[in-house]
């Protein structure tokens, strides 16, 4: 046999085997079933319970085709495996899942991308949902004041960071003061944890009050107060305005006064969305600073915006967040005193009179 015949023959023997291989890895992952895992494991892996999961796939499968064109995997592998995505933050985690053995990084991400646009555009308003009612307002208000005793609350709010890697345009709006590339997510949650606004528009180097001013939250809050309605307000550290409908701390007031009372029911109140957001971190770490998502910024809020999804449906099913200490950093907490208004102080010196004297 010539030298040239023989590698040819050896090649086509190498590739049969690649085929064989492949053929004998997705008859694996389609005949693996996650839902036998025990209850705890299931939900170590995914976050979500087994009913979520059947819940989210009958959600789901209007919208996503059975058997993927493109990857040709089955609808229910590939929710699971951006799950497990969201979950772990990593590619390679996937790979060691027998379930999910034959998938490559390349597959995956194909898998994110396709799941994650399908809740987004299909669960989002659903599920993350500013208070609109007297009812819904007053429900929020009534868990604060009889958590914190801080009054009027309809929310806490806070920004954070989601590394994302060195993007090709813009690339200096992305570079966030603590020195690398980001989204500035902002965040407003109740006393429970659950996220009632997210909004991942904007790059890194954004200020969080910069963020604040161009939000349709603020709008639709500025709106109820022209309205007569002043008894209901956010609550923000001192790197957002003082306004009606935002009260912050005051700064540097005298030990024992009804000023620093105010302070310290006002931090009590305000630590739940800090919590929130080291809860949904760790509970989706693929928005952990040390994962970097690699998508386009306009992808990588998306994904935030769906793990947003998915914490207010394990908030709602009394689901506990992985046990860690991670806690989110304080990275905009400083004064922006410039965007302080009259009306702002006013509002917040009434309060303090009303209340902590």
């Amino acid at each position: 046999m010539f030298p040239g015949h023989r590698f040819i023959l050896i090649e086509e023997i190498r590739r049969g085997q690649q085929r064989i291989n492949k053929n004998e890895m997705r008859l694996l992952r389609d005949h693996s079933n996650p839902f036998e895992l025990p209850d705890q494991r299931f939900i170590d892996l995914f976050r979500l319970n087994k009913d979520l999961m059947r819940n989210l796939i009958n959600v789901l499968r209007p919208h996503l085709q059975e058997r993927s064109r493109i990857t040709g995997v089955l609808l229910e592998q590939r929710i699971f495996a951006a799950l497990l995505f969201y979950a772990t933050g990593s590619y390679q985690r996937l790979l060691g899942q027998g379930y999910l053995v034959s998938m490559s990084q390349q597959l995956v991400s194909k898998c994110v991308r396709e799941v994650t646009e399908a809740i987004y555009f299909h669960l989002a308003n659903e599920w993350i949902n500013f208070p609109a009612s007297e009812e819904e307002k007053m429900r929020i208000k009534i868990s604060f004041m009889e958590k914190t005793r801080f009054p009027g609350t309809i929310g806490a709010i806070d920004c954070t960071h989601v590394a994302i890697l060195k993007p090709r345009l813009e690339e200096h709006n992305y570079l966030n003061r603590k020195g690398y590339h980001s989204k500035n997510v902002q965040i407003i949650c109740d006393y429970s944890l659950k996220i009632l606004s997210v909004n991942a528009r904007y790059a890194g180097a954004s200020h969080d009050s910069f963020i604040w001013r161009e939000s349709v939250i603020q709008q639709e809050l500025i709106r109820c107060y022209e309205q007569g309605n002043r008894g209901s307000w956010l609550i923000g550290d001192s790197g957002y305005p003082q306004q009606p409908w935002l009260m912050t701390p005051v700064l540097n007031p005298p030990p024992n006064s009804a000023a620093a009372r105010y302070n310290l029911r006002h931090a009590s109140a305000r630590n739940c969305v800090e919590r929130c957001i080291g809860v949904l971190k760790n509970r989706f770490r693929c928005i952990l600073h040390e994962r970097v998502l690699r998508y386009s910024p306009e992808l990588v809020g998306t994904i935030v915006t769906v793990c947003a999804v998915l914490h207010n449906m394990c908030i709602n099913a009394n689901i506990e967040g992985p046990q860690t200490d991670f806690v989110d950093n304080i990275e905009d907490a400083f004064p922006n005193r410039y965007d302080q208004n009259i009306n702002g102080d006013q509002a917040r010196l009434e309060l303090i009179n009303r209340y902590f004297r």
